[in-house]
């Protein structure tokens, strides 16, 4: 726990700015004291502020301030009452004047002898309090004992120094703190969200500094991730809807070829045992090869919609609309005719546009077929196509007829039909909607069916160049 605390941003830089402000805090202490010029004291130098300073107080305080400044100084003092002082004796010092005043005249005589140094000096002064007439007179002893005042001022300064020293290290320091750990610790948060996907966290980016450029840094990548992860999930979306589509298409595809397996079966048996009817074999063997075609149709349809399936681009080319329709039109003119179907064309210029002439013939010539197979007898298709805000609009219309709403969404769906009475025999594989839309959007365009007031129309978009 204590090793997590001192790995903690916030507290290494607090520890590491109080350190340097207190040690510099110091240092400019030392340089001070050992860059300033030597300031000599002696004892002698407050003696007459203490004599003035005795004037003004009682006798008991005097004491004390004497006390003090014997204390003090070190310098020693003899006290004497002036009337009974006799010049060129030996007197006898008062024993009331403090603590730590000279009280003996054994005292008195060995701070005499010691005064005769050549750097000593001693002198008297007159005294007296405001509290009591008497007057006294002091005797000072000194030894020449002289005191640097900067090493003495220092070192009474030194506790409030470092007091100093200390408080405005440790405000400065959660200062600082505050402006740099604060702003990092909200980015650590925000980056959390980040990590565990929540790329709605932003940070601060309204700084100008390093940090500001960190967090705008940040919620960049936040809003790249964010749209990145966005883009994956529509994408595995799109994957399990394809591998879906895929699961249902090869069920269908798989029911849709058991029927004419099954009545190819059912000819070649009753071939094989003579049973009844088949053994007129010519008509069976008609009847099986015209199997075997639907077959071959059906198996070619899915194998197209396999390959538009899992292949990646359609290979393009500048290719012409106008021309494919009229080419499947043209195609289709046996079918118009046994239908006794009118066909009306309003196909404009310049259509051009980047796709498979061959895979869009196909889709156009699926969405002819479709309106052909669903209109009734001596029904009209009107065929339009022409250029708008930079596409190719296409309009394949069948009169008289009409889908249910329930089925406009599933129309191109592999092997739907509407129309649940119509058979593969007569109604096709219900797999030319599925893939005329696989050919359309892979070429980027769309399609749809949908129901208007004079029928149904099937409507094709491709972009235009």
């Amino acid at each position: 726990m204590q090793r997590k605390i001192f790995n903690r941003l916030s507290v290494k830089v607090f520890l590491i700015s109080f350190t340097v402000q207190v040690l510099s805090g110091l240092l400019i202490c030392f340089v001070l004291y050992s860059q300033t010029p030597e300031m000599f004291y002696s004892p002698k130098d407050e003696l007459d502020d203490l004599i003035y300073e005795l004037r003004d107080v009682s006798k008991e305080e005097g004491i004390d301030l004497i006390d003090d400044y014997i204390r003090r100084t070190g310098m020693e003092l003899a006290f004497f009452d002036q009337s009974q002082f006799l010049n060129g004796r030996v007197n006898t010092p008062l024993d009331d004047m403090g603590d730590l005043t000279i009280k003996t005249v054994e005292d008195y005589k060995d701070a005499i002898e010691k005064s005769y140094d050549a750097e000593s000096d001693m002198g008297t002064f007159g005294v007296y309090f405001n509290d009591d007439p008497t007057d006294y007179l002091v005797q000072y002893f000194d030894y020449g004992v002289k005191t640097n005042l900067i090493p003495r001022a220092v070192g009474r300064s030194y506790p409030k120094m470092i007091a100093v020293v200390v408080s405005l290290s440790l405000i400065s320091s959660l200062i600082y703190t505050l402006l740099f750990a604060r702003p990092v610790r909200k980015l650590s948060e925000a980056s959390a969200k980040m990590a565990n996907m929540d790329f709605t966290a932003r940070c601060n980016d309204r700084r100008g500094d390093e940090i500001g450029d960190l967090a705008r840094d940040l919620n960049t990548m936040s809003a790249a991730l964010g749209q990145k992860i966005r883009e994956l999930e529509a994408e595995i979306v799109r994957v399990k809807e394809l591998e879906s589509q895929k699961e249902m298409f090869f069920s269908a595809a798989s029911h849709e070829l058991k029927t004419p397996v099954t009545i190819l079966e059912g000819h070649i048996r009753g071939m094989i045992e003579g049973v009844g009817p088949y053994e007129d074999h010519d008509e069976y063997l008609s009847r099986s090869l015209r199997t075997v075609k639907r077959m071959e149709s059906l198996i070619n349809e899915i194998l197209t919609a396999s390959r538009m399936q899992s292949s990646g681009d359609v290979v393009m080319s500048e290719t012409d609309m106008g021309k494919i329709l009229n080419e499947k039109i043209s195609e289709a003119d046996e079918l118009f005719l046994i239908r006794d179907i009118s066909v009306e064309k309003d196909i404009g210029d310049d259509l051009s546009f980047k796709g498979s002439k061959d895979l869009t013939g196909m889709a156009v010539s699926s969405f002819i077929s479709n309106a052909v197979f669903y209109s009734a007898e001596g029904a009209s298709i009107d065929i339009s196509s022409h250029k708008e805000n930079g596409n190719i609009i296409t309009l394949i219309e069948n009169s008289n007829a009409h889908i249910d709403e329930k089925d406009i969404d599933h129309l191109f769906e592999p092997f739907y039909r509407a129309d649940r009475s119509r058979t593969s025999r007569d109604g096709g594989s219900g797999l030319g909607l599925y893939i005329a839309k696989l050919i359309i959007t892979k070429q980027g365009g769309s399609c749809r069916l949908c129901n208007t007031d004079q029928g149904v129309t099937a409507e094709i978009i491709l972009p235009s160049t």
